[in-house]
């Protein structure tokens, strides 16, 4: 009988033990709520100036060098400082004539994996940026399907 009522004691003292923490986490869980409500996320720095303009560019679909029956499409825009529309459409046909001799020299092996798209899009964003002496701060790859 002894052994029933300590068992019965010890059960109710961890009961109380147990409703006593899960009352104090839920009231610390609140007011961590209440205080992340109340703070304001701090505001994003942008890295371009309000001189920068998004201009998308016209689609590339081209075959790759390895496997030969393989396609690639690529849609892409470039981020430019401030530039004339004339400008900006000579310079993106340009930019379109390199990323096409690019594509036509890579194999899609190149491109597996994360690394190899950031790879992709280090080496095109270079391309353009030295096409345009420096006039393109970013090549943005929009979508890339091979085929």
């Amino acid at each position: 009988m002894r052994l029933i009522a300590a068992i019965v004691i010890l059960t109710l003292i961890a009961a109380g033990a147990g409703a006593v923490t899960g009352y104090h986490l839920l009231v610390t869980a609140e007011r961590v709520v209440d205080a992340r409500k109340n703070v304001t996320p701090p505001p994003v720095a942008s890295t371009y100036t309000g001189t920068a303009r998004l201009r998308k560019l016209s689609p590339v679909v081209t075959n790759l060098a390895a496997p030969a029956n393989n396609w690639a499409r690529i849609e892409a825009s470039m981020v430019t400082d401030s530039m004339n529309d004339e400008e900006a459409g000579i310079l993106a046909a340009h930019i379109s004539e390199d990323i096409v001799a690019y594509l036509r020299s890579a194999t899609a092996a190149q491109f597996e994996g994360a690394r190899g798209l950031q790879h992709l899009r280090d080496d095109l964003s270079e391309r353009a940026h030295v096409r345009s002496s420096g006039k393109v701060r970013e090549l943005i790859i929009e979508t890339l399907v091979i085929q």
